[in-house]
């Protein structure tokens, strides 16, 4: 997930908000079953563009540690880009579901193999000049190893998000 401060005068309460990309069959449609991750890997389907608006990150929120929290301080310029960037992702303006706090977009792409949620945080990263390749992102373990670096070229930190 790749977490924002809000625009001004934005509708939704919260102080941020989260984008991030998945499978619409294994997300939103519940199959996970063996099948659906060959499905979901090596057969181009359709992916979703979760946007989360709130006062905590994913990895504050989620169950399933280990997560770590990168912070970078981006130029109005990067910022843009990666706003920008984000936004073309989505191919409606419009969400095809609401679910709490999130809002899910049909993507532009499909969704496989090499064309992940990982992927897709570092070309948004790439975009705001980070310098994370989305060809070694094939895994969270080399999407935080590069971000890891990331970090301590900017003079940044890497955190464990906090427990439960």
């Amino acid at each position: 997930m790749i977490a924002l401060p809000r625009e001004p005068g934005a509708e939704a309460a919260g102080s941020l908000e989260e984008w991030g990309y998945a499978e619409r069959a294994w997300y939103l449609e519940g199959r996970q079953e063996l099948s659906g991750v060959f499905r979901a890997l090596l057969w181009p389907s359709a992916g979703v563009v979760e946007v989360f608006v709130g006062d905590h990150v994913w990895a504050e929120r989620t169950p399933q540690p280990p997560a770590e929290v990168f912070t970078f301080r981006l130029t109005e310029d990067a910022y843009q880009r990666l706003r920008r960037h984000l936004r073309a992702t989505l191919a409606a303006e419009e969400p095809s579901v609401r679910i709490g706090s999130s809002r899910f977009y049909s993507a532009r792409k499909s969704y496989h193999f090499f064309h992940q949620c990982h992927q897709y945080a570092a070309r948004a990263l790439r975009e705001a000049g980070l310098p994370v390749s989305p060809s070694w992102a094939f895994s969270r373990a080399s999407l935080a190893l590069q971000l890891r670096r990331a970090a301590r070229l900017a003079g940044a930190q890497a955190r464990p998000a906090p427990g439960p």
